[in-house]
């Protein structure tokens, strides 16, 4: 890897990535932030806006403007958490389940667009690197998401 940078490579896949998907999901009516957001929601079945920001890593001035603008669209249900009425539980509508199911149809999609070229042992190294990178990262910013991780690859492993 002389004089090349990982995140450089990162950076350039993200971009494609999210001009892909924000082509695509204005159709769904969300925009590339909130469809993470109701990802996230949704696997997770119900959560707080604090795990939400935790993982996200946005501010929670931001997911407060996000979720206000779900709600509006009737894409996520909040409720307060029955332990601690202080706090709240958000949840998908239906309309949010649909969206959260069209997205995976989409990143698959892509993957297949992209991936096309690539024999399929190569993409599982592929994947088993990128896993081991974000482990690390994990590992690096103090382990606080490992069980997080763990939950979403429990629904994105192939």
């Amino acid at each position: 890897m002389k004089n090349e940078s990982f995140a450089v490579y990162i950076s350039i896949i993200r971009k494609y990535f999210v001009s892909y998907c924000t082509e695509k999901i204005s159709n769904f009516g969300v925009t590339y932030t909130q469809l993470f957001v109701l990802i996230y929601i949704g696997k997770n079945n119900e959560c707080s806006p604090k795990e939400i920001v935790e993982y996200l890593k946005i501010d929670a001035g931001q997911l407060n403007r996000i979720l206000t603008k779900l709600l509006e669209k009737d894409l996520i249900n909040q409720r307060k958490n029955n332990n601690d009425r202080r706090f709240n539980v958000l949840s998908l509508t239906e309309s949010g389940k649909n969206i959260v199911q069209e997205s995976q149809k989409l990143f698959y999609s892509w993957d297949t667009q992209v991936l096309s070229d690539i024999d399929e042992n190569s993409i599982q190294e592929l994947m088993n690197l990128m896993k081991k990178i974000i482990f690390k990262l994990n590992e690096i910013d103090g382990g606080k998401q490992n069980e997080q991780i763990k939950r979403f690859y429990e629904h994105i492993d192939r």
